[in-house]
């Protein structure tokens, strides 16, 4: 009896002296590396999930050849996302244009731990009926008919606002997040603008915003650029009821999981520190906290076409 004790008790001190050296040996190799080292390891590490960090606002964006290309699009994602910890607003844009119907989709809420919105544009082979859509696995475009999307994020509550971050580029998928910040859809405003190859496509487009029940007087065109901003989603919660209390849920344990991560890294500020910080001393955190959108691999199994 007193044998296991005593070996219990060692086998405790061991490890409890082995975890604060290895706390100390990844605080002081993160200390003594410079900035760009830490940027270009960062981008090295995340670069497989489909990511990049931007250190000029502390925050990650989706690389053009993420992996989550060959997945498209399927109401089934949205319909999945509470049960992996994302709680978001989705607006779902349908509209037929070129004998194929369309589909550009606009997210914003909290993604486990990350803060963040995205636009994507998909397409199907042919024109699909309205009451097929949800059942419709739609495909990521062509590089060719890419438009030039431009997101600005921002977190609004009656006694503050704020920008996360402000991104503009050629992508077929396009998100940002803001690791860290806890935050609820409610409380997400994204000024999203569109660059159309062509204006028939926006003409197209901006009709399904109407007939969704956007005010054209809060559409802003330019040539074949369209802007307007997402507070309030006019599409109803993916799968209704069904998800509400798993949503509830999922934002508690994404709450009490940013706190963990921002107490764990406490002693660093920015992001790429914290991160890389997270590599060296707890790696499987490291790897939990870039899990973004893994579902669709899961949810993609289930899709019968």
């Amino acid at each position: 009896m007193y044998f296991l004790f005593g070996f219990f008790f060692i086998l405790i001190l061991f490890c409890t002296v082995s975890c604060c050296w290895r706390k100390a040996y990844s605080i002081k190799k993160v200390c003594s590396m410079t900035c760009s080292e830490k940027c270009r390891l960062l981008n090295e590490l995340i670069h497989p999930f489909g990511y990049q960090y931007l250190p000029a606002q502390d925050l990650f964006f989706t690389t053009f050849d993420a992996w989550q290309r060959k997945f498209g699009y399927a109401n089934i994602y949205d319909c999945t996302a509470p049960f992996f910890h994302m709680v978001f607003d989705s607006e779902p844009v349908y509209f037929d244009y070129n004998g194929r119907t369309w589909l550009i989709e606009f997210w914003k809420g909290q993604y486990g731990i990350n803060t963040g919105a995205e636009i994507g544009i998909y397409c199907a082979d042919s024109l699909i009926e309205p009451s097929q859509r949800n059942h419709t696995l739609f495909h990521t475009v062509f590089d060719s008919e890419i438009p030039i999307f431009s997101m600005r994020l921002g977190y609004s509550t009656k006694t503050t606002c704020q920008d996360i971050g402000i991104l503009s580029m050629p992508h077929w998928w396009l998100a940002i997040f803001k690791v860290g910040l806890f935050s609820s859809p409610d409380n997400l405003l994204v000024n999203f603008c569109i660059e159309f190859p062509s204006y028939d496509m926006l003409c197209a487009f901006q009709d399904a915003l109407i007939e969704k029940g956007y005010d054209n007087c809060s559409l802003q065109t330019y040539g074949c650029r369209i802007c307007f901003t997402f507070k309030t989603p006019k599409s109803p919660v993916p799968c209704g009821t069904l998800t509400k209390p798993v949503r509830i849920i999922a934002q508690l344990w994404n709450r009490l999981f940013c706190s963990l991560y921002r107490f764990v890294t406490r002693e660093f500020d920015c992001t790429s520190d914290r991160l890389i910080y997270l590599y060296f001393y707890l790696p499987f955190l490291f790897r939990h906290c870039l899990h973004l959108r893994r579902y669709r691999k899961r949810a993609s199994k289930g899709i019968r076409l």
